[in-house]
């Protein structure tokens, strides 16, 4: 359960309540409700559900309030999902190059290349346009590769 101490964001009990006459009470587990409102604490609900694409839950010293969220901060969430989706297709390409680098060495010693490059090129493209293809960077489709994993 979480406090208000004084109206001020809710938190966990500290370790030690200062009663208004100057005494201080340290076993959290025998508070009485009397002492820590005495100390200027006041036990708070749970936050509100609430839809974290386009609100915000606060505390306006008394509850939480749902607010919704700016325009600036709308565009910060979506840029940082941006952030995040290239951040996943860079692993991913990163993933695949060893099947790139050993077609090289294949082709350099003569080989019959293990895989089809046109396929990998084709994959990897379609991960590098990724962020092309949506405004939204929970739309997004990730390609797949008809690969089997050697």
């Amino acid at each position: 359960m979480f406090y208000s101490h004084n109206n001020q964001y809710p938190e966990m009990l500290p370790k030690r309540i200062r009663l208004s006459n100057g005494n201080t009470r340290t076993d959290i587990s025998t508070f009485t409700e009397e002492e820590l409102t005495d100390a200027g604490y006041i036990a708070i609900g749970d936050q509100p559900a609430y839809d974290n694409d386009t609100q915000k839950v606060i505390w306006n010293g008394s509850s939480w309030e749902i607010v919704a969220l700016t325009t600036e901060e709308i565009n910060n969430k979506i840029s940082q999902l941006w952030v995040e989706v290239r951040e996943k297709r860079d692993i991913i390409i990163s993933e695949v190059e060893w099947r790139i680098l050993r077609f090289q060495s294949e082709v350099r010693m003569g080989l019959e290349p293990t895989d089809d490059i046109q396929q990998l090129d084709t994959y990897i493209q379609a991960l590098r346009d990724i962020t092309k293809h949506s405004d939204n960077p929970l739309e997004i489709t990730w390609p797949a590769l008809d690969l089997s994993l050697d």
